[in-house]
């Protein structure tokens, strides 16, 4: 499995994962075009992103500022590559306007493909040349990157949405980003228990499970829409749900996502389709969570395997964005 300790490592790698659909921005940024994105610009299919937060899928620039670096690594992930941390001696980040820039210039050339498609909708097409939304979730850990408070900040001043997802093992950086909210903050939380959450993340700092405590005891300070979101894998973390209730209750995010895991990627080789659970199976979990929380079930989205929850009294288009 390659790695991408050296700047040779990372080039080999960068060759490797643009044959997949990867394209490179900079020295440690990367963007590919979504499933979603694809599917909705041909009028078939939507994420559940739209369906419960009101994004335009054919508009979303889904990214990452730290392609190459976690300090997780997941066996659930989709990707080809292992995980390592920044060198210690990196310290040649690029701008956040660089990074948004080439993202955004990458993604219109892939979309421009789509122009003259019998397949696909041409008012979508036209749309999709005008990203409106960027999803900070491709690969890696985007808390790494030094500059996320002012890459958000960015994101904003350009009238765009930002939804952001970390696995929460860098408190401070969460900290800091009180103050340049993003529009959607979801903290991945891989499991109620100590000895769980360790076989579910293979992290490779000791103290990820504290860290990730702190984090989520931070929701109350934000402002924009906070969530708890729960990958959840048949063999690894699909247990407990009413301990998954008590973290839930104590941090106090203001919707829960519960994500069936889906064997795509490198996942396909390191656990398989054993590791997905069918919906139903997914909506009595997000019941049990409903039984032992303050929290009630408002949307779903079987294709996706996913069900949201949000606490009790919440109406459904609170969630939507303001136009």
């Amino acid at each position: 499995m390659l790695l991408a300790k050296t700047e040779e490592q990372r080039n080999l790698l960068m060759k490797e994962m643009e044959k997949s659909g990867y394209r490179f921005v900079g020295k440690h940024s990367a963007v590919k075009i979504c499933h979603w994105t694809k599917q909705s610009i041909r009028g078939r299919n939507v994420c559940y992103k739209c369906s419960f937060y009101g994004i335009e899928s054919h508009r979303c620039v889904q990214m990452s500022p730290t392609v190459f670096w976690c300090n997780f690594n997941c066996p659930h992930c989709w990707r080809q590559h292992r995980y390592t941390l920044p060198p210690k001696d990196f310290n040649d980040w690029d701008e956040p306007s660089f990074i948004l820039d080439g993202c955004t210039r990458a993604q219109l050339g892939i979309l421009e493909g789509f122009w003259g498609s019998s397949s696909a909708e041409a008012k979508k097409v036209s749309q999709a040349m005008m990203p409106k939304h960027v999803a900070i979730s491709l690969a890696g850990e985007p808390t790494l990157y030094p500059y996320l408070p002012e890459f958000i900040d960015e994101i904003l001043r350009r009238d765009m949405t930002a939804y952001l997802v970390t696995n929460g093992t860098n408190p401070e950086m969460i900290e800091q980003l009180i103050e340049h909210q993003p529009t959607n903050l979801y903290i991945s939380f891989y499991g109620p228990t100590p000895e769980m959450y360790r076989l579910t993340t293979a992290s490779m700092i000791s103290d990820a499970w504290e860290k990730v405590q702190q984090s989520i005891m931070l929701f109350p300070e934000f402002d924009c829409n906070t969530v708890f979101r729960l990958t959840l894998t048949k063999g690894l973390n699909f247990s407990q749900p009413e301990k998954y209730a008590e973290f839930i209750e104590k941090s106090q995010p203001k919707f829960v996502e519960c994500k069936g895991f889906m064997a795509v990627g490198g996942a396909r080789d390191r656990i398989g389709p054993q590791g997905m659970m069918t919906h139903e199976e997914m909506l009595r979990f997000a019941k049990v969570i409903e039984k032992n929380s303050s929290y009630r079930i408002i949307n779903q989205k079987e294709e996706s395997c996913v069900v949201l929850l949000a606490k009790e009294g919440t109406k459904e288009d609170a969630l939507f964005l303001a136009d």
